[in-house]
């Protein structure tokens, strides 16, 4: 499903936080939307999830304006995934995950399908939290919960996947293994997957297209080796750093000593 944001802005009250933003989304590829703290980048894939109205533009799945969907498409199309919630909530870990399956469900149905608990115990297995499915999120660390929120963002098959710093709190391992894993779903599935990363060794390694943002614009927007130039960072981030690209194209980025 192919994603459109045109002429999009939105403000928390009078402060300006996405600033006449366009971009096109292609399915079957990850892209990554990187930039500086307060760039935007949370806030437009909260646009694009509907989770917040903008104050001017439109957002278009498949050339569609998402106004003209009702809330239950919208669930069935779109999975958002925040990067944290409170683990004070009183559930377990399957409890969670299971009500990701809602939009699916008929207005009578009390009970957990079977369809539904296999798709859970699939997505589970593949991020390797089937042993944490009868915890509660109290019992669960840090890591463990940012995996049980991108399963909860999976086991919807949605067909655009936003996933807001799916790294946090991981290990080098499970950043690795769920990243890997997000962009195998992407080309199996033909997901429209944005992922929002800090990390910019992460975002030349799993993503396909990069959206440079800062302050609530586009600076940039194209392939890795487009945009993570030294150049470009250093115009946005400030910081002085040498770009290699290795054999396999992949870049490796290196901060240069003052």
């Amino acid at each position: 499903m192919r994603v459109r944001v045109e002429g999009m802005s939105f403000s928390y009250d009078s402060y300006e936080v996405l600033n006449d933003v366009t971009l096109d989304i292609e399915p079957c590829k990850v892209t990554c939307v990187i930039g500086p703290n307060g760039a935007g980048k949370t806030t437009l894939l909260k646009v694009i999830a509907s989770i917040l109205k903008p104050t001017k533009g439109t957002v278009y799945l498949d050339f569609k304006d998402l106004r003209l969907y009702n809330p239950k498409e919208i669930a069935r199309i779109i999975a958002y995934s925040e990067p944290n919630i409170s683990k004070s909530i009183p559930v377990k870990v399957l409890d969670l995950i299971i009500t990701a399956r809602y939009p699916f469900q008929g207005n009578t149905q009390f009970f957990e399908d079977p369809n539904d608990l296999r798709i859970v115990d699939e997505v589970c297995r593949e991020l390797n939290i089937t042993y944490l499915l009868n915890k509660r999120l109290d019992q669960v660390s840090s890591g463990e919960l940012q995996r049980v929120l991108i399963a909860t963002a999976l086991v919807k098959n949605p067909k655009v996947l936003l996933l807001d710093e799916p790294s946090a709190f991981l290990d080098i391992r499970y950043r690795f293994e769920v990243l890997r894993y997000v962009k195998e779903v992407t080309t199996k599935y033909g997901l429209t997957t944005v992922v929002a990363l800090h990390d910019l060794q992460l975002a030349s390694m799993f993503c396909d297209e990069i959206v440079l943002m800062d302050r609530g614009r586009i600076v940039k927007y194209g392939t890795v080796n487009e945009v993570l130039t030294s150049d470009v960072i250093k115009d946005v981030y400030g910081v002085d750093v040498e770009v290699i690209t290795l054999s396999d194209n992949s870049l490796v980025i290196i901060p240069k000593p003052r």
